[in-house]
């Protein structure tokens, strides 16, 4: 809702300059051409005219900019802001035939040097003069202040510029009626030639950045800093095809990212997320209205080869039947050659025997020699699954928390035993966590194998139990 509070705001902005513009320039027209006739002045007819034309395009841009805030259809997905960029051709083209009109004519006054018009300004002359750059100046200051608010509108900028050829042309006719009354009656034909040179090289630029626009031109820095915004997010490997398309003040923005073939759907979309919101941030700054909505990022896997050993070592493990996880998985170079060493846990069935684990460790080695090239010394190790916990019911026993107890405080190095906490599982499977303190001296390699001896002296005692042990420093 309030996006489209601000798109009607800056709709009801536009419109109101370019009404306003409208009707100054209409009244302008009025006097000057009658001033004109009455008093046999050329110049004012001349910008006269100048202002009917601008009229008549003014009445364009309000169409215009009209029919670009309707809201997207079937017919226009991406809205008719397009529209709003035909106005502003229209307007520089406009523009740019009225310089070359001022140019023309002022080299045919001057190449009739030998006859001299009969033009007799009078008060009425000059009045109009006065009137007419009155309401330029009038119309320069609304627009100025519309363009402020609402950024990156074309058709403001359209009438912005023919208000200024105004207020330049309706000078050059004040110079002109001056010099007639004071006997050079050509020396506003020469000021006329420099101000239509550069309208219409104003003129011409601004129709060509608006016909650009119209065939989707975008600029390369643009592109790049889409490219870059892309590339800058955690977790994409490339950013390769890009795809931009404006319409009016919006943009839209289409990239293609490569990820890592083994991460999960939830995390390859929770990626590209950010790097549309990485794209808008990126482009802010830059004039134009960038919203994430119109960014539309396809995440695609990068080749096998992009892949670190390590998803490659846990996915070929994870496909040999009987392994029911694989977990510390560690790579190593050996020497300075290109072959590696392999390290692993894998976890198989508790009940499984030695030699249908074997089974399985051997499978595994086969399995990581064929994904992973190089693959040399392959070590696996064992472990029994843990079995699935639900249904745990606090199990009260005191001469039981006391024999854990006990244990504990005989192991070497613990300084201070904490809670002791039994439960007993829906599967009749006892679960023991202790809490105990050691040395903050200690390394965590240190703690990790005082940890792993007392947790399989308790097993001992309870065969069967899964035990943890939380250490911290005393």
């Amino acid at each position: 809702m309030a996006e489209r509070s601000s798109t009607a705001e800056v709709g009801a902005i536009k419109r109101n300059a370019l009404r306003l513009s409208l009707a100054a320039i209409t009244s302008v027209f009025i006097f000057e051409f009658a001033a004109g006739i009455s008093t046999n002045s050329l110049a004012l007819i001349t910008d006269g005219t100048h202002a009917l034309l601008d009229a008549v395009v003014t009445a364009i841009l309000i169409i215009a900019t009209t029919l670009a805030l309707k809201p997207r259809d079937t017919d226009h997905p991406y809205g008719h802001g397009k529209i709003e960029t035909i106005g502003g051709f229209i307007g520089g083209a406009a523009l740019f035939v009225v310089a070359i009109f001022f140019i023309y004519e002022a080299s045919v006054r001057i190449a009739g040097a030998g006859s001299v018009p009969l033009v007799n300004p009078g008060a009425i002359g000059f009045a109009a003069i006065i009137y007419t750059l009155a309401v330029d100046g009038f119309r320069i200051t609304v627009l100025r202040r519309a363009i402020k608010k609402a950024t990156g509108t074309t058709t403001l900028k359209a009438d912005f510029y023919h208000a200024f050829a105004d207020l330049a042309s309706t000078a050059v006719a004040f110079v002109g009626l001056w010099l007639v009354t004071a006997g050079f009656g050509h020396g506003d034909s020469v000021a006329a030639i420099v101000l239509g040179g550069f309208l219409a090289y104003l003129s011409s630029r601004f129709a060509y950045q608006n016909a650009m626009e119209l065939t989707d031109v975008i600029s390369p820095k643009l592109v790049a800093r889409v490219r870059q915004a892309a590339n800058d997010t955690e977790g994409v490997l490339e950013c390769d095809d890009i795809k931009m398309h404006r319409v009016g003040r919006e943009i839209f923005v289409e990239a293609t990212i490569a990820l890592r073939a083994d991460i999960s759907f939830e995390n390859a979309h929770e990626i590209s997320a950010q790097v549309e919101d990485n794209i808008a941030k990126s482009l802010s700054g830059t004039g134009l209205d960038v919203r994430p909505r119109n960014v539309t990022v396809h995440f695609e896997p990068a080749g096998g080869a992009d892949l670190p050993p390590e998803s490659i070592i846990e996915k070929a493990a994870g496909r040999v039947s009987g392994v029911r996880g694989v977990h510390n998985i560690l790579v190593s170079k050996i020497g300075g050659t290109d072959s590696v060493g392999v390290s692993l846990h894998i976890q198989v069935n508790r009940s499984a025997t030695l030699v249908e684990a074997h089974s399985v460790a051997n499978a595994v080695e086969d399995s990581i020699r064929r994904q992973l090239r190089g693959a040399e010394s392959i070590t696996v190790h064992l472990e029994p699954l843990m079995p699935e916990i639900g249904g745990m019911e606090p199990l009260v026993d005191g001469d039981m928390q006391n024999s854990i107890m006990e244990t504990v405080l005989g192991a070497s190095d613990v300084k201070k035993a904490g809670k002791v906490e039994t439960y007993r599982t829906a599967a009749n499977v006892l679960i023991i966590d202790v809490d105990c303190a050691f040395s903050s001296e200690m390394t965590i390699e240190q703690i990790h194998e005082r940890v792993s001896e007392i947790e399989k002296q308790i097993r001992t005692k309870y065969p069967g139990s899964i035990v943890t042990i939380h250490a911290e420093p005393s």
